[in-house]
């Protein structure tokens, strides 16, 4: 049996995937009296199908080969994303004839965890939530499904580390004329595309990005985390990259080698042989990363030839047009148009560069968005282990809304009038996403910056694009815009939002989508009505709406796990000698005082029947009636002391030794659990609360 798992596309093994092969070798059946291989039937590669390129088969993961290629292009994305699923053994049938073999020493085979079922949903949902599955339909094949599953000790799922494909580093290691040469810089800059030179990192935070990558919904379009719904937005767009967000959705088609192969010749100059060679090489429509550096410094080098030779203008122009083609192209395909082979580019987007005057007509901004959005709902599923898209992007969005999540610098060269992108330099940060998902957890409204662009307005105002709500394209890829759901991100008060299809109508195809986007903006705009109220507080929401996302979401990644007690401090003694020598009231004493000085004014008769007073007392006596009074007096207390610095951490409730619930004060509040009835209680009691005091002192 041949096993082809993390083969490259000519045959040869690929690092890529050597945990596969290991695994594939670990569990490898016996010859004899072995079940056969099973799992999914092999699927075909989907990330070149915006790009318009054709597909080959390959052979899949499981070692089962196909016919040879028959299309163009070759994508082996999906391919590296499946999980290999293995028969198990059976026993050796009776009738078998056993045939002894001379004893080999056992063989060592690495341990291996037992490879833990889907978990379906049951009538009250999932672990962790939805409890309600009307919103994330397809939450059963989400990835948070293990990681809530996963036993503490199970590092195989917890730290799973994502492979993120990213080349904005090629943007800025390409050498770069001079902002003297405006043959250069006046096309790049009427394009729209100038900001794209700016806004990359040279070091990515794979860590958080990978934690957030696990929140984010395809249903939605947005991350689910704590605090609610977050997104990234066309508004974004705009702000982080400076990328025009109106114009024309990108509408380019399937492209065979044919057509991709005249518009590299008579666009770029170079001859057919060399291109054919490029495209075999690259088994597809595409061209190497560093075969467009090679086009645009030759260009250069041949305009720079021709003035010395006092060649005609138009010669050097040719030549400098196809310089510019070729930046154009390796600046778009590094950036909003990087994909998970990290080293070729595709040639379908040439074509926006024919006419480098009509650049600027194209909607680069939800060209960008659309296609991360692509990869983020690809790697939100289980089985996907690579991560791509323009990730300078989704970084700078991470580190302008979550500033004190991760690690960055601000960059020194910094103007206002330049992308927010480039304000920022990102660190290193951890290699996994288990720190971070446990920061996201915990993670606390003052942690979150709703609207990060207030002093930005000035530069880059709030249009109405940012407002469309619908689908949005890029070739044959569309991604919804739901600002409808992150009202906060716009300093507006979040309710419940209605439901996406009513927003991004299922079914609709790419004409329709650009006709609305162009013809029917304003209609399909958020309008005053819907916006609601601003803001008082940045994380302000209507009354139901946490409780309803608790239940429709899955905000909290893993279950809280009980502390353990904490050691003896060495010095107890001292801090028992320092109690007693400030003479500190017995607060069990003080809570008790109070329940019996309660029950007697209300048993005298101190207040009149009616009163607010009496009100007080009957509340308080209600209260203290429970045979946890003690305890909820003390947290009363507590709280009346040290609220507002309590505020700061997670809360967990306790009700006879269970944790009942947890989170930040103001999702419990929200909840209108149990947490919630207390809360109130005290704001009732709070009278109680400073005679207690009283008394104590």
């Amino acid at each position: 049996m041949e096993e082809n798992v993390g083969r490259g596309r000519h045959g040869k093994p690929s690092n890529a995937n050597a945990s596969a092969r290991r695994e594939l070798a670990a569990n490898r059946p016996a010859k004899r009296g072995r079940s056969k291989q099973q799992g999914p039937s092999p699927a075909r590669g989907t990330h070149d199908a915006e790009a318009g390129g054709s597909r080959t088969r390959t052979r899949s993961r499981l070692g089962q080969a196909q016919n040879a290629a028959e299309d163009d292009d070759f994508d082996a994305d999906q391919f590296l994303n499946q999980d290999a699923e293995y028969g198990e053994p059976e026993e050796p049938q009776p009738d078998e004839p056993q045939i002894e073999e001379p004893q080999q020493p056992p063989r060592r085979r690495p341990q291996q965890r037992p490879r833990q079922p889907r978990r379906a949903a049951t009538n009250e949902g999932y672990g962790g939530g939805p409890s309600d599955m009307s919103l994330l339909t397809q939450y059963g094949n989400h990835r948070a499904v293990p990681i809530w599953d996963a036993e503490p000790d199970d590092h195989e799922v917890l730290k799973r580390t994502l492979r993120c494909q990213a080349s904005g580093k090629k943007v800025i290691n390409i050498v770069k004329p001079p902002r003297s040469e405006r043959w250069f810089w006046d096309p790049i800059e009427a394009s729209g595309l100038e900001p794209l030179t700016r806004v990359n990192f040279s070091v990515l935070d794979y860590g958080v990005i990978w934690a957030f990558v696990e929140r984010w919904h395809p249903e939605t379009s947005t991350f689910h985390l704590p605090l609610g719904e977050l997104g990234i937005t066309l508004d974004d767009v705009q702000c982080l990259l400076h990328l025009p967000i109106q114009g024309k959705f990108l509408n380019h088609t399937k492209m065979s080698r044919g057509e991709g192969a005249d518009m590299v010749s008579s666009y770029l100059g170079v001859e057919r042989e060399e291109i054919d060679m490029a495209f075999a090489e690259t088994n597809g429509v595409h061209l190497k990363h560093s075969t467009l550096q090679t086009l645009y410094t030759t260009n250069q080098t041949s305009a720079e030839r021709a003035i010395a030779e006092n060649k005609p203008t138009h010669v050097v122009r040719l030549y400098r047009e196809r310089s510019v083609r070729a930046f154009m192209l390796h600046l778009v395909c590094c950036t909003i148009f990087s994909n998970k082979s990290s080293y070729y580019a595709d040639v379908v987007y040439l074509q926006y560069f024919q006419d480098l005057s009509c650049v600027h007509e194209w909607n680069w901004g939800a060209a960008a968005l659309v296609h991360l959005q692509h990869y983020l709902d690809h790697g939100s599923a289980v089985s996907t282990t690579q991560m791509a898209g323009y990730m300078s992007f989704l970084q700078g969005w991470i580190i302008a809304h979550f500033p004190r999540l991760s690690v960055w610098v601000e960059a020194p060269r910094y103007t206002a009038n330049m992308p927010l992108n480039s304000k920022v330099v990102p660190g290193q940060g951890h290699k996994d996403a288990a720190g971070y998902r446990s920061s996201l957890d915990n993670i606390q409204t003052y942690d979150c910056v709703f609207s990060p662009y207030d002093a930005h307005r000035q530069v880059r105002p709030l249009i109405n694009a940012c407002w469309f709500s619908g689908w949005l394209r890029c070739g044959k890829l569309k991604a919804k815009h739901l600002p409808e759901r992150v009202l906060r991100q716009f300093q507006h008060v979040q309710g419940i939002p209605r439901n996406p299809s009513m927003s991004a109508t299922p079914g609709m195809n790419l004409c329709e989508i650009d006709r609305v986007f162009t013809e029917e903006l304003e209609l399909r705009m958020i309008d005053e009505e819907m916006r609601g109220r601003p803001v008082t507080s940045p994380w302000d929401t209507e009354p139901g709406y946490m409780s309803w996302f608790y239940r429709v979401s899955h905000p909290v990644m893993r279950p809280v796990e009980a502390p353990e007690s904490p050691p003896r401090p060495p010095n107890l003694e001292v801090l028992i000698e320092a109690a007693e020598a400030r003479n500190d009231p017995n607060l069990m004493q003080v809570c008790r005082s109070v329940k019996v000085e309660v029950e007697r004014a209300v048993r005298d008769g101190e207040a009149v029947e009616g009163t607010p007073i009496h009100g007080l007392d009957l509340k308080c006596v209600e209260v203290v009636q429970g045979r946890d009074c003690i305890d909820w007096f003390f947290g009363l207390i507590y709280f009346g002391l040290y609220g507002s610095k309590l505020f700061k951490f997670p809360i967990i409730v306790l009700e006879n030794g269970k944790v009942v619930e947890h989170g930040p004060h103001e999702v419990l509040l929200a909840n209108a659990g149990r947490y919630a009835q207390l809360w109130g209680q005290q704001n009732n009691t709070i009278d109680a609360i400073d005679t207690a005091i009283k008394l104590g002192a």
